[in-house]
C-alpha cells in the first residue's frame, strides 16, 4: 500500500555523480575565498610564522583597521569605484534602451541601414591608442568621466535590448497609439516596464565590468591623481607593492599580509551582495534578449 502524497524516486548513478561533482566544484571555488577571509581576520605575526591556513590564527580586525588608517587612499578609491560603477550602469541603461527602442521600430526610415551601422563597431574598433587619444583630445584625461563614458554605449547590450523589444506584441503599441500616446510615451509607459529584467541585466554587466576594471585607471590617470584611482587599481598596488601605498616596510610590525587579504575581501563583497539580488533578472533578461524574431 502506497501512502497518499508519497512518491518513490530512484536516485540514478548520474544523479550521484552530478551532486558529487557540484559539491567538489563548490568547494574548489569557495575554499580560496575562505582562506583569504580567514587570513584577513588572523594575527599577522602568526601568518608570517605559520603561513596561511584554513582556520583563524588569532582572530583580529587589525588588517582592516590598518587598511583604513594607513591613508585615505583606500577609502577614496572605494568611493570612486562606487561612483564610476553606478554612473556607468545608469547611463548605459538609459542610452542602450533608447537606442534599442528606436532600432526596433518598424516605421524607422533606413532601419536596416542603421542596424548594420550599429553592428560595425562590434567587429572593427580603433583600439586602445585611438581611444586614449580621443580621451586626451576631449579633455577627459585625469577625470572620472574617462572611466564612465567610453563603456556606456555597448552594441551587444543594444542588440539584446532590441531583440527583447521585438518580442513585445505590436498590439500593445497600437493600443497606446489609440489612446493618443506618442513614441516617447509608448517607450516610457509600455515598453520600459516590460523591459526591466533586460535593463537590470545590462546594468549588472556594466557594473561588474567597471568594478573589476583597473587598466583604464592606469591609462587615463597620471601618478599625481591618487585621489581619483579606483579600488581595483589600488588593490593591484597593494598586492604588488605595499610600500608604494603605505610607505611602511613589510618586515615591520604592520599587519601587511592581513591587510592585503582584507583589501581583497572588501573589494569582492559588493559583487557578492549584488549578484544574488539581481540573478533572477540577469537570467530572465539574457534569455529574453537572446530570442530574435
Amino acid at each position: 500500500m502506497i501512502r497518499r502524497g508519497h512518491v518513490n524516486k530512484k536516485v540514478s548513478l548520474f544523479d550521484i555523480f552530478n551532486y558529487t561533482l557540484m559539491i567538489v566544484l563548490s568547494l574548489v571555488f569557495l575554499i580560496p575565498f575562505w582562506i583569504i577571509l580567514v587570513s584577513s581576520l588572523s594575527d599577522n605575526s602568526k601568518l608570517m610564522s605559520n603561513g596561511i591556513g584554513l582556520w583563524f590564527q588569532g582572530f583580529t580586525f587589525d588588517g582592516y583597521k590598518y587598511l583604513f588608517e594607513m591613508s585615505n587612499l583606500f577609502f577614496n578609491s572605494l568611493l570612486n569605484s562606487v561612483i564610476v560603477s553606478f554612473a556607468s550602469s545608469i547611463i548605459s541603461v538609459v542610452l542602450c534602451t533608447s537606442a534599442a527602442y528606436v532600432l526596433s521600430r518598424k516605421g524607422l526610415v533606413g532601419r536596416k541601414f542603421f542596424n548594420i551601422l550599429f553592428m560595425i563597431p562590434m567587429f572593427f574598433g580603433g583600439g586602445t591608442i585611438a581611444l586614449f587619444l580621443v580621451i586626451k583630445w576631449i579633455n577627459l584625461y585625469n577625470t572620472l568621466w574617462a572611466l564612465i563614458l567610453p563603456c556606456t554605449l555597448r552594441i551587444a547590450s543594444i542588440l539584446l535590448m532590441r531583440n527583447f523589444f521585438y518580442t513585445i506584441p505590436d498590439s500593445l503599441s497600437e493600443a497606446a497609439e489609440i489612446d493618443g500616446a506618442n513614441e516617447f510615451q509608448k517607450m516610457v509607459k509600455v515598453y520600459i516596464p516590460l523591459a526591466i529584467p533586460m535593463m537590470m541585466t545590462i546594468g549588472l554587466i556594466i557594473f561588474v565590468d567597471r568594478w573589476n576594471n583597473w587598466l583604464d585607471t592606469l591609462l587615463y590617470f597620471d601618478s599625481t591623481k591618487e585621489t581619483s584611482w579606483t579600488i581595483q587599481y589600488v588593490l593591484r598596488q597593494i598586492l604588488t607593492n605595499m610600500n608604494s601605498i603605505s610607505g611602511i616596510d613589510e618586515s615591520s610590525l604592520a599587519p601587511v599580509i592581513a591587510a592585503r587579504n582584507a583589501a581583497i575581501v572588501i573589494t569582492v563583497i559588493p559583487l557578492m551582495i549584488l549578484s544574488p539580488m539581481l540573478h533572477k533578472y540577469y537570467v530572465k533578461g539574457m534569455t529574453a534578449g537572446s530570442v530574435k524574431q
